[in-house]
C-alpha cells in the first residue's frame, strides 16, 4: 500500500512517495532528513503549501539510489548490515518482508539484530524509521529499516562489565572525569567519533553501566535533555530526537534491558564526541525561557517557518516528550531551537 494512503493526509502521502525514489544519504553522504522533516513539520501544523516548499528547496540535495546486489534472506540481511549503499537491496529485502508478514511482525522480528548499533550515522536510522512508525507507512517503515541496517554501528559488546547506578546523569559524569576519553574524538563528523570513543578499551563496559528499570527510559531521555539544555550542541540535539525514537519504537522489542543498555552507550559515545561536559545545572542555560515560558503554539508555528530540518524535529520530538515526562526543559530547549527570544 503507498504511503500516500496511510499517512492521513494527502499531500504529504504524495511527497513522501515521491522522496522514495532516492537514496536515504544525500549527495553529499549525509543522511536524507527530508522525510523527517516533512512528518515534523506536518505534524507541528505546516500547511500543504509549506510542505511542498521545503521538499522543493530540499531536492536538490537527493541523490539515486545505488544499485548493489539483492538482499534475499534474513541470513543475508545479517551480513549486509552496516554495509555502504546497501540501501537498495534492503529496501527491497524489507518491502518483500513486510508483503509477507506485515510491519509488526517485521519490526519484532529484525529490531533485535539491530539495537546495538542504533547510534549509527548520528541517529538517523533510527529517527528516520520512528517517524516511519508514526506515519503507519508500510513503504517507509521498509525504508526505515533498510536505513537502519545499512548504518548498522556497533558500539561494543555486553557482559563485560556490571551495572552500578540506575541514573544516566550519574554514569555520564563519570565518564567526564575520564581524561583519556574525555579528549578523544576531535575529528570527522558525529559518527566517526563516536566510533573512535567506542574504539578505547577504556569505553569496554560502559554499556553495562546502567541499573535498568521501568523508569530507565524516562531517565534516559531526562538525560539527553540535560546535555542538550547545558551545551546547546549539535550532537547533543540528536540525542534528544533519538531519545523520541526509542520510545516509539519500544513496543517492538521485547528485551527492553537491552535497548536501553545500548541507548545508553550510544549516548555516551556521543556525549564523550562532544568533550563530556559537566552536566551540573542543566536548567542554568535556559533560566531566560524557564522563566517566562512559551506556549507550544507559537513554538511550533515558529519552527515551521525554519528550513532547517533541525529545527522541525527538535522541537516536534520535545513535545511529543513532553507526555512522557512533563519537564519544563523540554519546551524551553523547544523555544531556543525556534529563535524564540526569551521574554524580559
Amino acid at each position: 500500500m503507498a504511503a500516500s494512503e496511510l499517512v492521513g493526509d494527502p499531500a504529504l502521502g504524495e511527497l513522501l512517495d515521491e522522496e522514495l525514489c532516492y537514496d536515504a544519504t544525500t549527495t553529499t553522504r549525509l543522511s536524507n532528513h527530508l522525510p523527517m522533516a516533512l512528518v515534523a513539520l506536518h505534524r507541528l501544523g505546516a500547511s500543504d503549501d509549506r510542505l511542498a516548499e521545503f521538499a522543493a528547496q530540499y531536492r536538490g540535495r537527493l541523490a539515486s539510489i545505488p544499485d548493489t546486489v539483492p538482499v534475499a534472506s534474513y541470513d543475508e540481511w545479517l551480513a549486509a548490515r552496516g554495509k555502504r549503499d546497501a540501501y537498495g537491496a534492503l529496501r527491497g529485502y524489507f518491502d518483500a518482508q513486510i508483503a509477507e508478514g506485515g510491519p509488526e511482525s517485521t519490526l519484532r522480528r529484525h529490531l533485535p539484530a539491530l539495537v546495538d548499533g542504533l547510534g549509527g550515522a548520528a541517529f538517523h536510522g533510527l529517527i528516520r524509521l520512528a517517524y516511519a512508525v508514526e506515519v503507519a507507512s508500510d513503504a517507509r517503515i521498509a525504508a526505515g529499516l533498510a536505513y537502519l541496517s545499512e548504518v548498522h554501528q556497533p558500539l561494543g559488546e555486553r557482559g563485560r562489565s556490571t551495572a552500578w547506578t540506575a541514573d544516566p546523569l550519574v554514569a555520564l559524569r563519570r565518564l567526564s572525569d575520564v581524561a583519556v576519553l574525555r579528549e578523544m574524538a576531535r575529528t570527522g563528523n558525529i559518527g566517526q567519533r563516536m566510533r573512535q570513543v567506542a574504539a578505547h578499551p577504556t569505553f569496554s563496559g560502559v554499556v553495562d553501566w546502567l541499573e535498568v528499570d521501568e523508569s530507565t527510559p524516562r531517565r534516559l531521555c531526562a538525560a539527553a535533555v540535560a546535555l542538550y539544555s547545558t551545551t546547546d550542541d549539535f550532537t547533543a540535539l540528536h540525542a534528544v530526537t533519538a531519545s523520541h525514537a526509542v520510545l516509539v519504537v519500544t513496543p517492538f522489542v521485547e528485551d527492553r534491558g537491552a535497548l536501553c543498555a545500548y541507548w545508553f552507550q550510544a549516548m555516551a559515545a556521543a556525549y564523550l564526541s562532544i568533550g563530556a561536559p559537566r552536566l551540573t545545572e542543566p536548567g542554568r542555560p535556559l533560566e531566560p525561557w524557564l522563566a517566562a515560558p512559551v506556549s507550544w503554539e507559537r513554538i511550533a508555528s515558529a519552527a515551521t517557518t525554519s528550513d532547517d530540518e533541525h529545527v522541525s524535529k527538535l522541537v516536534y520530538s520535545a513535545r511529543e516528550l513532553e507526555r512522557v515526562d512533563a519537564s519544563p526543559l523540554l519546551r524551553a530547549v523547544a523555544a531556543r531551537q525556534a529563535g524564540i527570544a526569551p521574554e524580559g
